[in-house]
């Protein structure tokens, strides 16, 4: 697993990518695991000699911003919860499963970003999440 620091309008991510090569590449995102297509981004013509910058990819639901607090797991995307896979006072492991939302048909096992103790679990099953809403909090280090 490689893993990337990657700047999008200004806000940093952490992604994990399984294997760069594989297509379609699996990156996971604050513990979101998404399938991805890579493309070239269209090199614009230019008169001058001066390189340009790639340009930054068009943020998606998908890659929205995390929570800036590391103890706060936030929903990456709207939906329903469809099971929640821990309780509080359980420790977790870095990339273990918290709980699962389903968005747009599809199931989206959500991920613990980091090893550590859940404080609190924010939803239920059945229950649903608007983008932004806080899931799960983890104990203070």
């Amino acid at each position: 697993m490689s893993q990337y620091r990657v700047t999008v309008d200004g806000q940093h991510y952490e992604v994990d990518v399984d294997d760069p090569r594989a297509r379609p590449v699996k990156a996971t995102i604050a513990g979101v695991t998404y399938s991805v297509e890579l493309r070239s981004a269209p090199q614009p013509h230019h008169e001058s000699s001066e390189e340009t910058p790639a340009a930054a990819p068009t943020p998606s639901p998908a890659s929205s911003s995390p929570s800036t607090d590391p103890d706060k797991l936030t929903a990456p995307i709207p939906g329903a919860v469809a099971s929640v896979s821990v309780k509080s006072g359980q420790t977790v492991k870095r990339g273990e499963e918290l709980l699962t939302l389903e968005a747009m048909k599809m199931l989206n096992v959500i991920r613990s970003p980091r090893i550590g103790v859940i404080e609190a679990v924010h939803v239920t099953d059945g229950g649903q999440v608007s983008q932004g809403d806080l899931l799960i909090t983890f104990a203070g280090k």
